[in-house]
């Protein structure tokens, strides 16, 4: 388990390919690849990119360690959510007017680690980040 302070370390390296090369291929349903950080190479992260027929596209960034991973943050386009009701003493203060909150799939949203609760249980509207692409309006075509 993190803490907010230490996710929040986390996200804030600047992270690149471990492998500079890899090709990502956004018409496949599951791209998973490595990151790692200069700024501090005690840590490896993967970004997971996804689609299927309810989520367009979800990207997921998440901190490896010890043969299990950590959800740090999570976009989702065209999925539904719905926040816990409970404000525990971990919950950031920009979180509280979310509680209950309910995302229907039209509204994409970003989940965000917060410390105490499951992982990724907590999201925020995408429109209110500075996440730079707001929506998708069209599905991939996947190959048979």
């Amino acid at each position: 388990m993190l803490t907010n302070e230490e996710a929040k370390y986390l996200l804030g390296l600047k992270k690149v390919l471990s492998y500079p090369n890899t090709t990502i291929d956004l018409r496949a349903k599951k791209n998973r690849v490595e990151l790692i950080s200069h700024q501090d190479s005690e840590y490896n992260f993967w970004i997971e990119i996804t689609s299927n027929q309810k989520i367009i596209l979800k990207i997921s960034i998440d901190h490896l360690e010890s043969n299990s991973f950590i959800g740090l943050l999570r976009i989702d386009f065209k999925g539904g959510h719905h926040n816990p009701l409970n404000i525990e003493d971990t919950l950031p203060k920009f979180l509280h007017k979310y509680a209950d909150k309910w995302f229907d799939p039209t509204e994409a949203h970003m989940h965000i680690y917060v410390e105490g609760y499951k992982p990724l249980v907590w999201a925020i509207p995408l429109a209110e980040t500075d996440f730079p692409t707001k929506e998708i309006n069209t599905h991939p075509t996947y190959p048979i």
